[in-house]
């Protein structure tokens, strides 16, 4: 029997056929049956909220699958806290879709893709087992695919569409190599190897310890972090999410805000007691995640779309999720709390920009250069408000949600400096971190300001407006928690382990994110408040250069790695299966001559028979002689 927690998932995936099916032909019933659907999961999460909210037992429900793979729903506080997010950041964004994409003549494709690509989402969240874990993560990469190019009519959506899809490729094909080790050091050991309740359990790890090992633990972890590199757009498998930004915005948000992002952290915390079992592991994930922050920041200070800048703001603000579940040899399961309230945190302000900026941009045409925009506080109102307000979150001013989130990771961080002997290698995390502050708050205020104030710098901008009250609705309640989340940390965090600790550093070390903030409001202010900026000439220089063109890696990826290095070795490839099929073909063509040419032997007649035997002794008798007799 399905109990309603399986519903959770299942009501957003049934959804999806009815949407496509009804939708072709009432056009508008298709945003409303996937909102529902998604409705009704955030009310079955939060039903399950109440159930488990004061006990430590999850929700458990496993049936075989096949051989020793078993499937099911696991939903312990952590799981619950994505499925609420999930679901119900999924609901504010199809609650505005409904008015973004009202006149999009395949707006019932867009629905039934969007309700598919939540419910996979929830579906990954609540798996019982890695298997399905991963089949749902296949799921969401899928659909990503498939919305990223929605417009697919446009020659960048489409590219985007296929980048994406290859990019993540590489992260799945490490995932899968992962889970691959994971289950042959297991199997036929323990009755299930890739379940999750298994892997969770603290009284399963002697047994883990022993049978799979220290080594192959830590290339366990190694390789999962690749997959959530990939996922969720790391360094250097980050490339993708920029060129992301040709689909809808509505689909920017679901991305970034709601789904797939979020998938590779959701990733590591879900498994993390193999990163508890591997120091190595756990470094790599800090420092793949500080330095990502920081490189992702330096990227977004000099973009011009909107949209982008939003993508490369996503990067930097995942890097320090990252960064906060690499300092677990520090601070235990406590990193799972600083990492997800931060997700949570981060869904709700990403959200609140991107549907901010889809009004924008709906209104002035899809233009998304700043630089063009400008006087849209004043024609804008509450959009740019509530922009605003997303943009003090993003940027952690003080007691906005972000500034409990994020800043207490940069202060863990610094435990992790103090605690490894106050080392130069302990101490680069922490720098690039707070140096990633700094780079949030230039960008931030950058592309804010220049949209905001002044006069419009284009026709668009001059005659741009707010959308109806009601349209907004789903961004005011966003703001509104954006602003008021932070008072709930200690809360969240003990929700999700109740031992979590409380970050305690010096005083003068805990001032400076909000000094990072400051400096970047005192940089920002004076440039792009005023005109300053239209005399800024950073053409010239070099490092202006390098930054602008991404660090070339887009360059290195497209044109060495894959013209020069991947397109030419799979034409190797390619002509030599051309070669190989060919000479099988060869002889099979040779062996059924040769058997026609027996078969005609095979003729019936005796006379011919004994001809042929004739010949046959005379050849045997003739060779004989020549080798000189018996």
């Amino acid at each position: 029997m399905i109990d309603y927690e399986w519903f959770i998932f299942l009501s957003p995936i049934i959804a999806f056929p009815i949407s496509f099916t009804v939708g072709r032909y009432r056009r508008n019933l298709a945003g409303y049956i996937a909102t529902i659907s998604i409705l009704i999961s955030f009310i079955l999460s939060f039903i399950v909220y109440l159930q488990i909210r004061g006990t430590s037992s999850p929700v458990y429900q496993s049936f075989n699958w096949f051989g020793d793979i078993n499937a099911g729903i696991y939903i312990d506080h952590l799981a619950l806290v994505m499925i609420l997010m999930v679901s119900f950041v999924s609901l504010m964004i199809h609650l505005f879709a409904l008015y973004y994409m009202g006149k999009d003549p395949n707006k019932h494709v867009y629905f039934a893709e969007t309700a598919l690509f939540t419910g996979g989402m929830l579906g990954l969240s609540v798996s019982s087992n890695l298997v399905e874990f991963f089949l749902f993560w296949e799921l969401v990469g899928v659909c990503s695919y498939l919305l990223i190019g929605f417009w697919y009519f446009k020659p960048n959506a489409s590219s985007a569409a296929k980048k994406a899809f290859i990019v993540t490729r590489v992260g799945d094909l490490l995932f899968l190599i992962g889970l691959s080790i994971l289950y042959v050091s297991l199997a036929d050991k323990v009755a299930s190897p890739l379940s999750i309740a298994y892997i969770v359990n603290p009284s399963s790890w002697p047994q883990i310890l022993n049978y799979v090992g220290t080594t192959n633990l830590t290339l366990i972890g190694l390789l999962f972090m690749g997959g959530a590199a990939g996922k969720s757009a790391q360094f250097p498998l980050h490339v993708w999410i920029p060129d992301a930004m040709e689909g809808p915005t509505t689909v920017s948000a679901l991305i970034h805000a709601a789904t797939m992002v979020t998938a590779g952290v959701y990733l590591v915390a879900r498994v993390y007691p193999i990163y508890l079992h591997s120091t190595a592991a756990l470094d790599f994930v800090l420092f793949i995640g500080a330095f990502t922050a920081l490189f992702a920041g330096t990227i977004g200070m000099v973009v011009n779309d909107l949209k982008r800048i939003l993508a490369y703001s996503t990067i930097s603000q995942l890097g320090y999720m990252f960064a906060a579940l690499g300092i677990g040899s520090i601070i235990g399961d406590s990193a799972i709390s600083f990492a997800l309230f931060h997700t949570m945190v981060h869904a709700v302000f990403k959200a609140l920009l991107f549907l901010a900026a889809g009004a924008i941009l709906l209104t002035m045409m899809e233009l998304r250069d700043v630089k063009k925009m400008g006087g849209l506080w004043k024609r804008m109102p509450i959009t740019m408000t509530l922009m605003f307000i997303g943009a003090i979150t993003l940027s952690a001013l003080p007691f906005t949600a972000s500034y409990y989130s994020k800043d207490t990771i940069i202060d863990a961080s610094w435990n992790f400096f103090s605690a490894n002997g106050y080392s130069l290698f302990s101490f680069l995390p922490w720098l690039m971190l707070i140096l990633g502050a700094l780079t949030t708050t230039i960008y931030t205020f950058r592309f804010f300001f220049l949209a905001a104030l002044g006069k419009p710098r284009s026709e668009l901008a001059s005659k741009a407006k707010d959308p109806s009250k009601i349209v907004l609705i789903p961004l005011i309640i966003l703001a509104i928690i954006a602003l008021i989340m932070g008072q709930f940390q200690y809360l969240f965090y003990d929700f999700i382990y109740a031992q979590t600790i409380h970050v305690s550093i010096p005083y003068i070390v805990s001032l400076a994110p909000s000094m990072m903030v400051l400096l970047g409001l005192l940089i920002t202010i004076p440039l792009y408040a005023t005109s300053g900026w239209m005399s800024l000439d950073l053409k010239k220089s070099r490092l202006y250069r390098v930054v602008k063109n991404k660090y070339y890696l887009d360059k290195l990826f497209t044109n060495d790695i894959a013209e020069r290095g991947i397109i030419p070795l799979s034409s190797g490839f390619s002509t030599f299966e051309t070669y190989f099929s060919r000479s099988i073909e060869a002889i099979g063509s040779g062996t059924l001559r040769l058997g026609s040419f027996f078969r005609r032997l095979q003729n019936g007649i005796i006379e011919y028979y004994f001809v042929v035997l004739v010949i046959g002794i005379s050849i045997i008798l003739l060779i004989v002689e020549l080798l000189g007799g018996f």
